[in-house]
């Protein structure tokens, strides 16, 4: 975690609160609070459809689950009024921020299922081929002749989460707090959009309508393959039987979060040391999302649309201090 041991280091924004406001606001900032207070709204909006869909849900799994969030959270309030660490602070409440989020709009996102109107994969697949001439399959097939490369990007493409609390903690480092917050707000942000899209017009991806050959996922160890096609074609006909944090998988295809999430981790390293190696990384990370993510290439241009409008009004709510 940060230690805040440079003399120069001052933890002030344009939306910073006075030190005399209560012993909350001290511990929060603004952009904080307005994300508790979502996750919080998420949470009960999750609860409330549960109980009229008659969804049985492992409430009693998933509040554990989020123990680690509201630890973090806790402990950066601590170390911020208590101990005088922003940076520790920045880093363990937008960690605790991003978890607890992540996981209600997770359950939001299951109550969907199953389907009560048509997915649009087939027109996403339509549209693929007519505008770029892709398809998962081929794709998929031309990347298996080059096993170890499918292979290595294979494991880029499990980083996405990793790399976004890297980003935090760099942020946090370097005492970034307009950035750090712009970053959380983008990011819930556009997920709550992608979420809200696929509620009105689902899509589950290529994977769950194209039968790969078995020698292209072992050449490839796909992460994304024809077993989790399936089971999401089962759970947008058939639902779940009880939504717990064991059940839970990707299943958004339009707009790509993964595609977010690259966007992320890159878009806000810039001017650090860590854009390069975050920009390299992330090169082999398009070849992943359409392979082993099982998507088309329009949920990646979804998934730019939907991080651009998050940012902007990111942009618009934490404004730079001047």
């Amino acid at each position: 975690m940060p230690t805040d041991i440079s003399a120069e280091f001052t933890d002030i924004s344009a939306h910073q609160l006075p030190a005399t406001r209560n012993g909350f606001a001290r511990a929060l900032k603004p952009a904080e609070q307005m994300l508790i207070a979502l996750t919080l709204g998420i949470g009960l909006l999750a609860f409330i459809l549960a109980q009229v869909a008659g969804q049985a849900v492992a409430w009693n799994a998933f509040l554990i689950s989020f123990a680690p969030s509201l630890g973090l959270v806790m402990l950066g309030c601590f170390v911020r009024v208590r101990r005088d660490m922003p940076r520790a602070a920045m880093a363990a409440i937008g960690t605790g921020i991003y978890i607890g989020f992540s996981g209600v709009i997770a359950i939001l996102i299951y109550l969907r299922f199953p389907f009560d109107t048509p997915m649009i994969d087939t027109q996403l697949m339509a549209f693929d081929a007519a505008l770029f001439g892709y398809s998962w399959d081929g794709f998929t097939s031309a990347m298996a002749t080059y096993p170890a490369l499918g292979k290595a990007i294979g494991a880029i493409y499990g980083t996405s989460l990793a790399q976004l609390f890297v980003v935090i903690f760099i942020l946090s480092f370097l005492g970034r707090l307009v950035d750090l917050h712009r970053l959380l707000i983008t990011g819930t942000l556009s997920l709550l959009l992608a979420v809200a899209f696929w509620w009105v017009w689902p899509s589950i991806g290529p994977s769950a309508y194209v039968a790969l050959s078995p020698d292209v996922e072992t050449a490839l160890g796909l992460v994304h393959g024809q077993a989790e096609g399936s089971r999401l074609m089962h759970l947008a006909t058939t639902g779940v039987p009880l939504i717990s944090p064991e059940v839970i998988m990707g299943t958004i295809a339009f707009p790509s979060y993964h595609t977010v999430m690259l966007c992320l981790s890159v878009g806000f390293v810039w001017g650090t040391w860590a854009f390069w190696p975050m920009l390299v990384l992330n090169l082999g990370m398009l070849p992943a999302i359409l392979s082993h993510g099982g998507h088309h290439v329009s949920d990646m241009l979804g998934g730019f649309v939907a991080f651009a409008i998050a940012f902007l009004i990111a942009v618009k709510l934490v404004a730079r201090s001047t």
